[in-house]
């Protein structure tokens, strides 16, 4: 049978006079992975809407958040989200392993702020949507707080108080998710809490919901 001669075709690689590859800031194809969970918050008013959507208003934006003992507009800052664009992450990829909510009220009374912390947990449910598909659907009753109620007082300055617990490092809790969620870059995701519309649930004092996203972020390196 007749042999079939193959040619050998070599290519040069691409020249780059400047050897400005050896200087980029931003390394697509060596990134680096670190946890950063993806958080914002969102203020609750004294009567409690039918529903809160976080990571829609990022950093640099104002919108009315809890800022000592008075809700008022202010510029959003990275204590109160570290979103950049609005309901997308442009240039990074996260890995979400589990789910954490922190709620802050504009007092400290340990009667009013229970009370208030409980219609937030019992009336809201949270969803988690990535583009077009529903991840989670879940009660706010299963997500643990980042600032649980750790004391309690009746004598202190003649008055009801009470005490937060504030968590962080490895052992935050969370609810952990069955399977991871990865979130890539340029995706549009929404994260909203819906709450029953009743006449019911209104809150003492204005409250602000906190929602962190708990995971790893990689980004260029």
């Amino acid at each position: 049978m007749p042999q079939i001669r193959r040619r050998r075709v070599v290519t040069s690689p691409r020249r780059d006079p400047l050897n400005a590859q050896a200087y980029k800031t931003q390394r697509v194809e060596l990134p680096e992975d670190l946890w950063q969970p993806l958080y914002d918050r969102v203020n609750i008013a004294t009567t409690i809407p039918s529903s809160v959507s976080f990571y829609s208003t990022p950093k640099g934006q104002s919108a009315t958040l809890i800022s000592g003992t008075v809700a008022a507009a202010k510029v959003k800052t990275y204590r109160d989200t570290n979103m950049d664009s609005s309901s997308v992450v442009p240039s990074k990829m996260f890995k979400f392993v589990g789910v954490s909510l922190a709620i802050v009220h504009a007092t400290r009374q340990l009667i009013t702020n229970g009370a208030d912390r409980d219609l937030i947990m019992d009336g809201g449910a949270l969803q988690i949507r990535i583009i077009d598909k529903d991840l989670l659907f879940l009660p706010l009753l299963n997500f643990p707080l980042l600032n649980p109620t750790a004391a309690a007082s009746t004598t202190l300055n003649a008055s009801t108080m009470f005490v937060n617990a504030y968590g962080g490092g490895a052992g935050v809790p969370m609810y952990k998710l069955p399977i991871n969620i990865t979130l890539n870059p340029y995706e549009n995701f929404l994260c909203a809490v819906a709450f029953d519309t009743v006449a019911s649930l209104v809150l003492t004092t204005t409250a602000d919901l906190c929602l962190y996203l708990q995971g790893f972020q990689r980004r260029p390196s």
